[in-house]
């Protein structure tokens, strides 16, 4: 009997706006407008202020920014851009990406709010880990981040791969239960958390037996991951030859993030999974988590 499939997505909330290009409809003159609303003030909001800080939300929020881009979703001019990014580096918040052609965040972006635990660390963590994955196995690595009830590629190293497939699209959205990126996430993360995120899935189901076979099915799958060391993607049709292998980075009994390596089944021998595939990108992981580790024993960073 095969598993049902009505609950290989987990429902989820609809895809945030697009950023405007309108830069009338600019967000730092949008939020000022509301400020102004609620405040007064003794003086005028000091405007290179707001841009610098549109410049780092954008670039965090963008991942990797080129001027252009920035100069699209903002509207400020790109030789101001220039000068805003220069000094943003200066302060430590934003690197040039040499590999990717762009500007992102650093980990210092973190000491803007207390307790901070996002993306930009797990990225800087692993940027350079993962580009020389892909040169010694020449595919793409991926990383993903939770977000709400699903997990969402945060980063890819396609560009530097010699194949354009997989793992190329940004942002790509993927499902917790079929992809490999939700299943090394959903092994490893602590209990509470993985019923949280099964479980409003599950409920939808109206038929009590076919709700328990998927819920054994969904136990059954994540036992097989943590007993083998990492998860592998629902395989679509017999004409599909992408897969992805993928396993978690932890961080104090937390899963921060997922790792994967995106490859076709054609070219790489099943029996060479665990040795070419796997054993370097576990290698990999852990040396993300030792790089995790020591910026959280930086005061500087967790202050």
């Amino acid at each position: 009997m095969q598993p049902t499939d009505k609950v290989s997505h987990i429902p989820s909330p609809p895809e945030p706006a697009a950023v405007t290009t309108n830069p009338a409809a600019a967000p730092t003159e949008k939020v000022g407008a509301a400020w102004q609303a609620e405040h007064s003030s003794s003086y005028r909001p000091v405007e290179a202020v707001t841009k610098a800080l549109a410049i780092l939300r954008f670039v965090s929020s963008l991942r990797i920014a080129s001027v252009s881009d920035l100069h699209a979703v903002t509207g400020i001019a790109k030789p101001t851009i220039v000068r805003m990014l220069e000094t943003l580096m200066y302060a430590g918040y934003i690197a040039k990406d040499h590999t990717f052609g762009g500007y992102r965040v650093t980990s210092d972006v973190q000491n803007l709010s207390s307790g901070f635990f996002g993306v930009p660390l797990v990225i800087e963590a692993a940027h350079a880990h993962a580009l020389a994955l892909t040169q010694r196995v020449k595919w793409a690595v991926g990383i993903s981040i939770l977000e709400a009830n699903h997990m969402r590629l945060q980063f890819t190293t396609a560009s530097s791969s010699p194949w354009a497939l997989p793992l190329t699209s940004l942002n790509m959205r993927l499902d917790m239960v079929s992809s490999a990126m939700g299943r090394a996430y959903l092994a490893y993360c602590p209990d509470h958390e993985r019923e949280a995120l099964v479980e409003p899935a599950l409920s939808q189901i109206a038929d009590h037996e076919e709700r328990e076979f998927k819920r054994l099915y969904i136990d059954g799958l994540l036992r097989t991951v943590r007993s083998q060391g990492y998860a592998l993607r629902e395989r679509y049709g017999p004409n599909n030859n992408n897969q992805t292998i993928a396993v978690p980075i932890r961080y104090d009994g937390r899963v921060l993030a997922s790792m994967g390596i995106g490859y076709f089944w054609n070219s790489v021998r099943g029996s060479d999974v665990h040795d070419k595939i796997f054993l370097p990108l576990r290698e990999t992981a852990d040396k993300v988590e030792s790089a995790i580790s020591e910026m959280y024993a930086d005061p500087a960073r967790t202050s």
